[in-house]
Parts: structure tokens; C-alpha cells; sequence
């Protein structure tokens, strides 16, 4: 007759159980750590990138528009939080403009111009020999209204709405025509252009400032915006200079 035996049950012991929570724990606040760890780096670049390419677009806009800027038109208006300019529509040399002491006139010859834009020449005006923003925006006698313009031949023949006398002539024979103007302004930390946002989260109370001209060199714009978005920062600092002359 054989002896009884022991049937031997198999399972984890409570401390094996515990060894396998704690570890699974670990390795679960290890992976927790390492996902929200990356989960950050890409918010924080992409915030980094979004500051990038809406600071790029706004300076590279204002470089554009500054540099195509009618001479001497720049001043700061609203305690120096925008940018007033008048941009260039058209440019060309005159070969004939009333100048004291010759008799009134309604009309001046120009050499012809981008003809494209020769019959949108409504509400133009032109200017002769900026030298001061009183010039541009005061009622100095350089700037006068177009009536019509007749684009023909190399002399073109431009009559204004009155007869008139320009103050001085141009030393290079420059004659510009305009229509309006352009205004940046950085307002609760939104940069608009003529009141449409252009770029958002800039921080900067004195975001423009204004090198008046010389006898060395045009004006130039300095621009200070500070990009802050979600802890991230990016800093431009930019000069742009007018590059033309009266």
C-alpha cells in the first residue's frame, strides 16, 4: 500500500504581488514622466515656432512697406505707439512743373511711367521735394490732386485739379505720386496695420522710433517688438531705412 502525498498548488506569494505593483507603478511614472515630458517640448516648440513666423511676417511686411516709403513722410503718432508713413505709388522724372516765377499752371509733363498703373490714378496726388513731414501732411504747396492723366508718347501729360505753384523744384527732377497713408500700431499687445491685426503677443512700450535723415543717409526706423507666448520669447530688433530720396 502506497503513502498519501501532497498535491502542490501553484500562484504568487502576496510578496511577489507587491514586488510586481511596486515595479509596474515605477515603470508607469517613468513612461507618465517621459510623455508629458515630451508633450512639452513639442508645446513649447511649437509656440517657439509660432512667435518665429508671425514675427518674421510683421518685420518682413513693415521692411517691405517702410523701404517703398515717400521721403521724409515717417512720424510717430499715439504717444509713439504707431508708425505713420506714406507709401510710393508711382515715381518719375518731370521735365516741365510751375515754379515761381513762371505763371500758374494745371499742368505738369512727366516721362512715362509703369503704364499698368496709369488709369488707377484716382484720388493720386503728387509731390515734389519732401523735405520735412509738413511737407507731406501740412498744406505747404507740394502736394496737389490729380485730375487726369493722358499716357502718350515718352512725355506723359498730367493736369491737376487746380492751377498752381510748386515751392521748389526738385534737385533730381523726382516727382511722386501718392494716395494715402499707412499706419502701424501696436495696441494690447497686437500689432495692427491700418486697424487689421497683423501679429499677436508682441510686448514693447516703445516698439518705433525714428532717425531723422542727414547728409549721410536717409531716415531709418528702428523697430522693437518682443514676442512672448507660453513662457517662450523672441526678441527683433530691426532698422530699416527709407530708400528713397526727394
Amino acid at each position: 500500500m502506497q503513502p498519501l502525498t501532497g498535491r502542490r498548488t501553484s500562484g504568487f506569494t502576496l510578496i511577489e504581488l507587491i514586488v510586481v505593483i511596486v515595479i509596474l507603478g515605477v515603470l508607469s511614472a517613468a513612461v507618465g514622466g517621459f510623455l508629458k515630458f515630451g508633450a512639452q517640448i513639442y508645446s513649447e516648440t511649437t509656440a517657439r515656432d509660432q512667435l518665429v513666423s508671425s514675427a518674421r511676417f510683421a518685420i518682413e511686411r513693415l521692411n517691405r512697406e517702410v523701404r517703398n516709403a515717400l521721403p521724409n513722410s515717417l512720424r510717430l503718432t499715439n504717444a509713439s505707439q504707431c508708425l505713420e508713413f506714406t507709401p510710393i505709388l508711382e515715381s518719375t522724372t518731370y521735365t516741365d512743373i510751375p515754379v515761381a516765377p513762371e505763371p500758374t499752371s494745371n499742368t505738369i509733363t512727366v516721362i512715362k511711367f509703369d503704364e499698368s498703373s496709369s488709369g488707377d490714378w484716382d484720388n493720386w496726388k503728387v509731390i515734389v521735394y519732401p523735405l520735412s513731414v509738413a511737407d507731406v501732411y501740412g498744406n505747404t504747396g507740394k502736394v496737389y490732386a490729380v485730375n487726369s492723366i493722358v499716357s502718350t508718347g515718352d512725355e506723359w501729360l498730367i493736369t491737376l485739379e487746380n492751377s498752381i505753384l510748386f515751392t521748389d523744384e526738385s534737385p533730381t527732377k523726382r516727382l511722386y505720386f501718392i494716395n494715402g497713408t499707412v499706419e502701424y500700431c501696436l495696441l494690447n499687445n497686437t500689432l495692427l496695420r491700418n486697424g487689421v491685426p497683423m501679429a499677436q503677443d508682441i510686448y514693447n512700450a516703445s516698439p518705433f522710433e525714428i532717425s531723422a535723415v542727414s547728409l549721410q543717409r536717409n531716415a531709418m526706423v528702428q523697430i522693437h517688438f518682443r514676442f512672448e507666448k507660453n513662457s517662450e520669447q523672441v526678441t527683433f530688433n530691426n532698422e530699416i531705412q527709407v530708400l528713397n530720396v526727394p
